[in-house]
């Protein structure tokens, strides 16, 4: 029963009895202050108090440090005088046989931390968001995916971890501090490109946002002048692939985390902004091939950058597809068989 709940691998369902409740909880009155709930959560040192309306045991809602700092001290408004009724969040609560989803999803839709538990009518404690996570159960083995895996969604998170940032490091940290580039020349046959009287040999590379050589080094915008806007929008495209590449980033790796977690996330986060990351990055060559073409220019391309740079937008493919190159080893039942044993 232990590696069930654990691992979340069963189609049972899951009910609030079958957590652990938490009953060192704190309780506050309707009629109290906001300065009251403050003083209350910093002498039971917890960051959430039950609020029971005056002189009975019906549940009100539920006030947390965070409500008191978002609606009151934000706002300016007098803890002394503001009641707490005033800042607390208003959550149906839920009894022993209330399926686990249902708490979980009724915590994750209002956005908060804890839910109030009763029994016969009677408050018995909370439940967190967080007891929940290991419970909510996987009705369907992952069949989909290439590797199979004993518990995919840990390896799709510490895959799509280490894909991005290997991804970031090849695609974009060595390009900007000058391992590689795009695109290769000779400084001496490069005269007329650069509208240089003088200029020494050896090979130069044309970066993210800049081209360097030997004792060389020339920002990509002293370029527009003489070689065209085409350089400009070069700029804004490396620009963009710096930033993309942050968040794109931490995107995967919070969305895969947050699939481990069994907590949904929005499709910007999951898709939209490592996608554009692809599409800055295969722009930016393509930008490239235009600006050494019209006039031409004695370059060539760089066979490492395009290697490491190939390889750096499969790999964030790679993690933003991770749910196809994983299965489920086997089924939940046998799954849970190997880890008794």
């Amino acid at each position: 029963m232990w590696y069930e709940k654990k691992m979340g691998l069963s189609s049972k369902n899951y009910f609030v009895k079958d957590l652990i409740i938490d009953d060192e909880y704190g309780i506050i009155d309707s009629t109290a202050s906001i300065q009251d709930a403050a003083k209350k959560m910093k002498e039971l040192g917890v960051p959430d108090l039950v609020v029971m309306e005056n002189k009975t045991e019906n549940i009100l809602g539920v006030i947390a440090d965070f409500d008191i700092i978002q609606n009151i001290v934000a706002e300016g408004i007098d803890s002394k005088t503001a009641n707490v009724t005033s800042a607390m969040y208003k959550i149906q609560p839920v009894s022993l046989d209330t399926p686990v989803t249902e708490a979980f999803t009724r915590m994750q839709g209002l956005n908060v931390n804890i839910v109030p538990v009763v029994s016969d009518n009677k408050l018995i404690g909370v439940c967190t968001i967080q007891d929940c996570w290991s419970f909510i159960p996987d009705a369907d083995v992952d069949e989909v995916g290439l590797i199979p895996v004993t518990n995919t969604k840990n390896a799709e998170f510490w895959f799509a971890s280490t894909s991005s940032i290997l991804a970031f490091v090849l695609g974009i940290i060595l390009p900007l501090i000058g391992v590689y580039g795009f695109f290769m020349g000779n400084q001496a046959e490069l005269l007329s490109f650069f509208g240089m009287a003088e200029i020494r040999g050896g090979v130069i590379t044309f970066g993210l946002f800049e081209t360097r050589g030997t004792d060389f080094l020339v920002p990509f915008l002293d370029l527009v002048a003489r070689n065209g806007v085409i350089w400009v929008f070069i700029v804004i495209c490396s620009f963009l692939i710096l930033v993309f590449g942050i968040l794109a980033l931490f995107s995967i790796i919070y969305a895969s985390f947050s699939d481990a977690r069994n907590i949904r996330t929005g499709m910007i986060t999951r898709s939209v902004i490592p996608h554009l990351l692809v599409f800055f990055l295969v722009l930016e060559w393509i930008l490239f091939g235009i600006a050494f073409s019209f006039p031409p220019a004695n370059v060539f391309i760089d066979g490492l950058g395009l290697t490491m740079s190939i390889i750096s937008m499969l790999l964030f493919l790679g993690a933003i597809y991770r749910d196809y190159i994983f299965r489920q080893k086997g089924s939940a039942e046998s799954l849970i068989s190997e880890v008794k044993n």
